[in-house]
C-alpha cells in the first residue's frame, strides 16, 4: 500500500458500511422490478459522478485500451447489484446481506492469487467461520434457498470486481475509475435486460419507476453509490480488499435492524439464522487482533 491508514479512514470505512446497509431496504422499497432497479441507479451514477467531475473542472479523460478494463469491471459490478436485490426479493433483505458477508470468504482466497501474495492463513480461518455461520442459515432458513444462492452469488462477484480495483486504485484516480464503471454498468444492463426477460418468459418485470420508486431509486444512485463508491476506490489505495470486504461484513447488522423497524415482523428471522449471523460478524472482531499477533 502506498500510505498508512488513518483513524479517519477507519471512520470513512464505517460511513459506508452504514450507507451500503440501506441500499438493500430501498431496493425492495421500489416496486420496480430488480432490472429496472439495477438499470435507472447505473444510470444515475453514471450521470452523477460526471456531474460531479465537471463542477470540479476534472477531466476524466484516459485512453480506449484504458477504459476498456474498467467499463468489464463494471458489468460484473452491474450483474453483482443484479444478484444483490435478487436476493433480497426471493428472500428478505436479513438473508440477502447475510449472504453478501461471505466477500471476506471469497476475498481471502482469491485476492493472494491476484496480487501474486502468500495466502494468509489468518484470513482463511476468518473465512472459514464465515462459512460456518452460513452453514447455520443454510441450515435453519432452507426456505430461502434461492435468495441464498443468489446471493451468494452476488458476493463472488463483489470480490472478483473489489481485488481488481485494488490494482486500478494504485494506478488511477479513484474519481475515474468509478466514472468509467459505472458507465460500463449501465451499458451491460442493456445486454442483461433482454437476456434475462427471455430467459425468464413468464416473470413480470416492471421495468419503469412510478410515483415514489424514483425517490428511492434517486436516492440509491446518487447517495448510496456515487460517494460509498468513489470513497472505497481512495481506501482501496490504503487497505487490501479483505480488510475492506471485511469490514462491510458489519453491513448485516444496519441493514437488520433498519430493516425490521421498516418491514416488521416479515424481516424476523429463526435463532439458527442469528447463529450464523453472530458466527459471521464475529469474523470482523477477531480480524484486527489475529492479524496483530
Amino acid at each position: 500500500m502506498n500510505t498508512k491508514p488513518l483513524p479517519i479512514d477507519y471512520l470513512k470505512l464505517h460511513l459506508i458500511v452504514v450507507i451500503l446497509g440501506f441500499t438493500a431496504i430501498l431496493g425492495r422499497l421500489t416496486e420496480v422490478s430488480t432490472l429496472g432497479v439495477v438499470f435507472f441507479r447505473t444510470f444515475l451514477a453514471a450521470t452523477g459522478m460526471w456531474a460531479v467531475a465537471q463542477f470540479q473542472k476534472k477531466s476524466l479523460k484516459i485512453s480506449l485500451a484504458q477504459a476498456w478494463p474498467l467499463l468489464g469491471v463494471g458489468a460484473i459490478m452491474s450483474f453483482h447489484w443484479i444478484c444483490f436485490f435478487g436476493s433480497a426479493r426471493a428472500s428478505t433483505v436479513a438473508v440477502s446481506l447475510v449472504t453478501f458477508s461471505t466477500t471476506s470468504f471469497f476475498t481471502s482466497i482469491i485476492e493472494p492469487f491476484v496480487r501474486k501474495t502468500k495466502i494468509s492463513w489468518v484470513e482463511v480461518i476468518l473465512g472459514v467461520l464465515v462459512v460456518m455461520g452460513m452453514y447455520f442459515v443454510f441450515t435453519f432458513e432452507g426456505k430461502y434457498i434461492v435468495g441464498i444462492l443468489i446471493g451468494l452469488v452476488g458476493a463472488l462477484l463483489s470480490t472478483v470486481f473489489s481485488v481488481i480495483n485494488g490494482q486500478f486504485a494504485q494506478k488511477y484516480d479513484a474519481q475515474t475509475v468509478t466514472f468509467y464503471e459505472m458507465v460500463g454498468a449501465f451499458g451491460a444492463m442493456w445486454i442483461y435486460i433482454p437476456i434475462i426477460i427471455f430467459a425468464l418468459p413468464n416473470e413480470h418485470f416492471q421495468l419503469i419507476p412510478t410515483n415514489y420508486d424514483w425517490l428511492w431509486i434517486g436516492i440509491l444512485g446518487l447517495v448510496c453509490t456515487v460517494y460509498p463508491y468513489n470513497e472505497m476506490m481512495h481506501l482501496l489505495k490504503k487497505i487490501s480488499a479483505f480488510t475492506l470486504n471485511l469490514a462491510i461484513n458489519m453491513e448485516p447488522i444496519y441493514g437488520i435492524i433498519m430493516a425490521y423497524f421498516i418491514f416488521g415482523e416479515s424481516e424476523k428471522m429463526t435463532s439458527g439464522f442469528y447463529i450464523g449471523g453472530i458466527l459471521i460478524l464475529l469474523s470482523v472482531v477477531l480480524h484486527p487482533f489475529l492479524k496483530k499477533k
